[in-house]
């Protein structure tokens, strides 16, 4: 799990971003990991915070069965400025092999800061303006560059994007485009468009209700062995 913030806040152990989860997950067998990442005030924009989270899953897929799990059946999860962290890592994949980054079972994308970075940055709520030039930069070509949505190849993992309908800088469209451009390339992306606000897409996950079935329907069928983890009560 990788927290969001806007790139310059936010911290693993927020209970928005552990709590529902880790009740939910963890006795039904899963290893529930939350990790930290620079911040631009570290002077890690965002490209290089990639660097760190691609980092951080090549040392959690080569430790993991220290802590009882299986680092071939990883899950990347993160939300807002997570969720576009997440969703890079598993785009790029030079990203992933300059830090070793074996496949991932899947991704989830929780109502992600930017997936088309290019798209994004003309349509930033105002008040968000600077944090997103921090993050990404002034040119086109920087932004290119930490595009999930630029970046995309054929090697990536499975994708789901969550999105929310209630926000007017319409990221449902830009995780849209996405799987239509995952498609073409023949990965597999699916879109979880929901009423929710920007918060609740993350505080709620884990609780029990249709949203989080839908996610777990997501993550179920990606291996037999988290769909009967999943089929726990």
């Amino acid at each position: 799990m990788v927290h969001g913030g806007g790139w310059c806040v936010g911290d693993k152990g927020a209970a928005s971003v552990t709590n529902n989860k880790v009740l939910r997950w963890t006795h039904r067998g899963f290893v529930f990991v939350s990790l930290n990442y620079p911040m631009v005030s570290d002077g890690s924009a965002a490209i290089a915070q990639a660097g760190h989270v691609a980092k951080a899953v090549a040392f959690i897929q080569k430790n993991a069965a220290q802590w009882g799990a299986d680092g071939q059946r990883l899950v990347l999860m993160g939300h807002s400025a997570g969720a576009h962290l997440v969703s890079l890592v598993n785009a790029d994949d030079a990203i992933r092999n300059t830090y070793g980054v074996q496949p991932l079972l899947g991704v989830i994308s929780l109502d992600a800061g930017a997936i088309d970075v290019v798209a994004q940055m003309p349509n930033v709520y105002p008040f968000l303006k600077e944090r997103y030039l921090e993050a990404f930069g002034h040119s086109q070509e920087a932004w290119k560059e930490a595009s999930p949505y630029h970046q995309l190849g054929s090697t990536a993992s499975p994708w789901l994007g969550v999105c929310s309908t209630t926000r007017k800088d319409n990221p449902c469209g830009q995780a849209r485009a996405y799987v239509q451009k995952s498609l073409h390339l023949g990965v597999r992306a699916d879109l979880l468009a929901v009423p929710m606000s920007h918060g609740a897409i993350n505080n709620e996950l884990g609780l029990p209700g249709d949203y989080t079935r839908r996610v777990e329907d997501f993550m179920a069928s990606l291996d037999t062995s988290v769909a009967q983890r999943l089929r726990l009560e």
